[in-house]
């Protein structure tokens, strides 16, 4: 058994929740399997390998919120390393090699960026030649060190976005990246329709198998037939689906009494396949097919199983609706999941192995749910996101649609799925509120539309009433009040997307 050992000045911020979401990870940056805890005053990782790793845990940066944050890569040995110092030595290194690799491709730098640059590495130098002789003080370099790299990471992501999108639209053209809004059960009406129609030029619809045929044989299309008439009346470009959603809520009740037989329940899936697209042929301009096509333990299909399934399904697709592109889709991308079960592929496995198999799948789509759990992400430095979305690129070559949601609010969410919890909550008591996740969007956004690899973008929720999956990620409030996210993406529109 492996064991790596970590000692932290501020105890008060080690809680057990945060050690539950903590984990060790590969050269990969993927997850492996072990378990992290308090022994006395020291942090303990046990895993079941020996190999050096990096050690991610979420901590608390000063008007960014809990982090992510991550080691460099690591060896174990006896003594205990100083957590806070890192920390730092790992953002810090993340942040100077990122502005390497960017200043390689010509990236314009600033003297605000540099001199950011200059001063994280200076207070992370500090912490760690005291951190043997003065620990106390070490800690509170490390944390100026923190405070200053996350800054500056968040200013080399904007810095890189405006200069991208420079490149990727001379002379004043728009981008054609599709801005789409994953409507609830309801058409919008009103204003609310206008503002949306406005906004986004993209309607995600659901279709899945759960909602469409809750009692077996009995298909009821009402929902579906109103929203795509909606979306079409508007002139938005329909993406529908998932028509298949690994997940035990999305599934139809009556599916569990074929579970474990696997021949039966390919083909009442590929019959709601059949259905649905010769249903809605013509009528739509992108078809998801699968999401969450790694969430395990679902009707007990082993991975190998549900990869069958899907590849037959989209196969079908192709069949019935040969012009009109299919993506498949995954959830929690960087797969903080593998941390607290052991699994045999990552995320990106999964897609690569459909992408070996040649089915004429247009792209994938990375769920990007920032600041929930279990099924949703931590929240990240962005420069983690930029990377994410980087190796997918140059692992598949394959476009990317990416489906968002990040909280506006802790509090509770009684029309939320009660599986989702909000983690990404507070720092010194201070809540997530509409604003900040507004100011998310603005810069995180515009980082991620720069990237050619990024086709489709996708908010996952547009209002908080009625029932929704994630608690408080709605552009509308339960009130049906506008947030101000709203008026972010309405300027994206304006300003990059044609």
């Amino acid at each position: 058994m492996g064991l790596m050992r970590f000692v932290a000045d501020d105890q008060s911020l080690i809680s057990e929740e945060r050690l539950a979401r903590a984990y060790v990870a590969g050269p990969d940056e993927a997850p492996t399997f072990g378990r992290t805890l308090m022994s006395g005053d020291q942090i303990v990782v046990e895993r079941s390998e020996d190999a050096s790793g990096s050690f991610s845990i979420p901590w608390p940066i000063p008007d960014h919120g809990d982090w992510l944050l991550a080691t460099t890569s690591l060896m174990e040995r006896e003594r205990p390393y100083h957590l806070e110092v890192e920390l730092a030595r790992g953002l810090v290194f993340r942040l100077r090699d990122q502005l390497a690799a960017w200043e390689t491709l010509g990236l314009r730098t600033t003297e605000k960026l540099l001199q950011g640059v200059r001063d994280a590495t200076r207070s992370f130098s500090r912490a760690a030649v005291s951190q043997t002789v003065d620990p106390a003080s070490a800690a509170v370099r490390a944390r100026t060190a923190l405070k200053i790299a996350a800054d500056t990471a968040c200013l080399l992501a904007d810095l890189y976005s405006e200069q991208a999108l420079s490149i990727r639209m001379p002379e004043g053209q728009r981008l054609t990246t599709l801005l789409g809004v994953r409507l609830n059960d309801k058409a919008p009406r009103g204003a609310k329709a206008k503002t949306i129609s406005e906004t986004f030029n993209l309607a995600a619809i659901s279709c899945g198998w759960g909602v469409v045929e809750p009692s077996e044989g009995r298909r009821d299309w009402t929902a579906t037939d109103k929203l795509i008439d909606w979306a079409r009346s508007t002139g938005m470009r329909t993406c529908l689906g998932p028509l298949l959603e690994f997940d035990e809520k999305r599934l139809p009740d009556w599916a569990y009494l074929w579970e474990g037989d696997v021949e039966t329940l390919t083909s009442l899936m590929l019959g709601h396949i059949r259905t649905v697209v010769q249903r809605y042929r013509g009528k739509v301009q992108l078809w998801n097919v699968a999401s969450k096509i790694n969430r395990d333990r679902i009707l007990s299909l082993t991975d190998e199983q549900r990869l069958q399934i899907v590849a037959s399904a989209v196969r079908l697709v192709r069949q019935l609706d040969p012009s009109t592109p299919v993506v498949v889709g995954v959830e929690q991308p960087w797969g903080e999941y593998r941390a607290k079960r052991q699994t045999e592929l990552a995320p990106i496995d999964f897609a690569d192995a459909l992408e070996r198999a040649d089915l004429g799948i247009a792209g994938f789509e990375l769920e990007m749910n920032i600041g929930y759990r279990p099924f949703g992400s931590e929240l990240r430095n962005p420069l983690a996101m930029s990377r994410l979305v980087d190796l997918w690129n140059l692992r598949l070559e394959s476009p990317l649609m990416l489906t968002l949601a990040f909280p506006s609010s802790a509090i509770d969410d009684p029309s939320a799925d009660p599986r989702m919890e909000v983690i990404a909550a507070r720092y010194e008591d201070k809540l997530l509120s509409p604003t900040f996740q507004a100011e998310w969007a603005r810069r995180r956004l515009p980082m991620l539309i720069a990237k050619n690899a990024v086709q489709v973008v996708v908010w996952s929720q547009l209002s908080d009433s009625g029932p929704h999956a994630f608690p408080n990620a709605g552009l509308y409030d339960r009130n049906k009040a506008q947030k101000p996210i709203v008026d972010v993406m309405s300027d994206l529109r304006k300003r990059l997307l044609s």
